[in-house]
């Protein structure tokens, strides 16, 4: 006898405008404990169709038909597409909770963790009338998403102050506190290191397990999607393109299922000491940064956070230098001080042929909504160019979109929210073209991308670190990336440098014990 459905969508289709549906009669049935991955490239409609689920659609879209009847745990069965806001409200968090790719964005940058989880608590849980209460389920639910440890700091931060790996368990935490029904996991392990990414598989794994939840993992990551779904959907244009087992649709190849296959194996570089070229563009030696912690009594000094410790490295003009390493390790912490972002407690960085240029991860963070794309490479060159003539500025614009292949014509007066996930990376890059840099540095700029996406901007990075002579320091958890692009591969762990040399001998015969892991991880 099969177990009795949870949720029935039957028909999903979803528009924008009178534009062809972005998704297109999608259907599936869940059952309690059910596994499902949906799986496709991005724009292909996956997201979508979680967030209809839960009423939560951007503006513009629309629902079109189809139905998806939630089968309530007292009796009863709601249509989540037709459902009334206030049903919907009293719906999420206890019977569908979301887990959102972007712990930064998701969680609120101005309130410490410690509000935002008794936030959760006391909407999910309205009978825990008073604070002591309330915190106590706070330090059981950050025991469950195995944040025991240094609970009291971790309460009393901010997000930023958080590595990526915990400010995405809490962002579990506030999902699960209502221990819902149904979980949809939408690329919750995107931006994370392979270690950080699979210990939060984990996680989701026992945690649904004990929760007897159904869960919806939305991902590109053929590897993440074979650890988290029994059963797999893959969307193309908004279609069901196949279905079925895990283990039948991830024994089609790449091409099969409308992804890339894996990228190809490490190979030899033309660097083999793992040295830079005598001509370099930067020069790090013996840094150490230091954050300031937290005042235990207002009359004693405030202990510092020693985040790297005695770094030294260099990157030659032309030359793509990988910085790896577990979440937390001290790679942003040195990206920010070769920018000037952070001050360096001791140690020296030389520049002598010019200036930094950050890409940061998330270009919908980076970038101004309000401003259009001419607009915000015209602030730069205002900047670093001032009092030129306005046909300067519209010249430089112009050759700065073509340097990374969008036409002037067609891109320059858009605005970010009408550019894909793609385009507006590569808006990003042309910016930080803008300052004419001698150094760039990629901090995770491709990890939100999927997998065709992310080869067309790494191609870009190529191009123009060669056409310009710009050394690349790329930041990155990939290592299958890594391993194909990188001349040189540089190992962080604790805030200290524990193995650098060529990919081929970094990535294949790991020497350091987190090189090991993190290749361990990566199998």
């Amino acid at each position: 006898m099969s177990p009795s459905p949870l949720l029935e969508v039957e028909q999903l289709t979803i528009a924008f405008g009178d534009a062809p549906p972005v998704v297109d009669h999608l259907s599936f049935q869940l059952a309690a404990g059910d596994r499902l991955g949906l799986l496709g490239l991005s724009g292909s409609g996956k997201s979508l169709s979680a967030l209809a689920l839960l009423g939560m659609l951007p503006a513009g879209a629309r629902i079109c038909g189809g139905s998806a009847r939630y089968h309530l745990p007292a009796g009863g069965v709601v249509d989540l597409l037709t459902a009334p806001e206030a049903t919907l409200r009293q719906l999420r968090g206890r019977d569908l909770s979301l887990v959102f790719q972007e712990p930064l964005t998701a969680l609120n940058p101005v309130h410490r963790i410690e509000d935002q989880l008794v936030e959760a608590v006391s909407r999910l849980h309205p009978t825990l009338g008073n604070r002591s209460a309330k915190m106590d389920s706070v330090r059981e639910w950050l025991h469950r998403v195995e944040l025991s440890e240094d609970q009291e700091r971790i309460l009393r931060a901010y997000p930023h102050e958080l590595s990526g790996g915990q400010r995405q368990r809490i962002l579990i935490a506030i999902a699960l506190i209502g221990e819902p029904r149904l979980l949809i996991a939408d690329e919750p392990t995107t931006a994370l290191d392979a270690i950080t990414e699979k210990g939060i598989v984990d996680l989701l794994s026992r945690l649904g397990q004990e929760l007897g939840m159904a869960t919806v993992f939305i991902t590109h990551d053929l590897k993440v999607m074979r650890q988290t779904a029994d059963r797999i959907i893959v969307l193309e244009n908004g279609k069901v393109k196949h279905q079925g087992s895990t283990t039948d649709i991830l024994a089609l190849s790449g091409a099969g299922l409308g992804l890339p296959a894996n990228a190809a194996p490490p190979t030899e570089t033309t660097t083999q000491d793992g040295e830079s070229p005598a001509d370099h563009t930067l020069r790090v030696e013996n840094l150490s940064i230091a954050y300031p912690g937290r005042k235990p009594w207002p009359w004693k000094k405030a202990p510092d956070h020693v985040a790297v410790q005695d770094v030294s490295f260099s990157v030659a003009a032309g030359e793509w230098v990988a910085l790896v390493g577990p979440s937390g390790c001290g790679k942003t912490s040195v990206a920010r001080c070769l920018a000037g972002l952070l001050p360096a407690a001791s140690g020296t960085v030389r520049l002598p042929r010019g200036k930094v240029q950050l890409v940061f991860q998330d270009p919908d963070s980076s970038l101004n909504p309000a401003h259009r794309v001419a607009e915000i490479l015209e602030e730069v060159l205002r900047t670093w160019h001032p009092r030129q003539s306005r046909s300067f500025y519209h010249a430089r614009i112009g050759q700065l979109l073509a340097q990374v292949d969008l036409p002037a014509g067609t891109y320059a007066l858009r605005r970010p929210s009408q550019l894909s996930g793609g385009q507006k990376q590569r808006v990003a890059i042309a910016r930080a073209l803008a300052a004419d840099p001698s150094l760039l540095i990629a901090d995770e700029a491709v990890s939100a991308l999927d997998v065709p996406l992310r080869a067309d901007v790494l191609d870009l990075f190529d191009h123009i670190r060669h056409a310009h002579r710009l050394g690349l320091l790329f930041i990155s958890h990939d290592l299958g990336l890594v391993a194909e692009r990188a001349d040189r591969v540089i190992v962080m762990d604790g805030g200290r440098i524990v193995e650098s040399g060529p990919p081929a001998q970094v990535l294949t015969q790991p020497s350091s014990s987190m090189g090991q892991r993190l290749v361990a991880a990566m199998r």
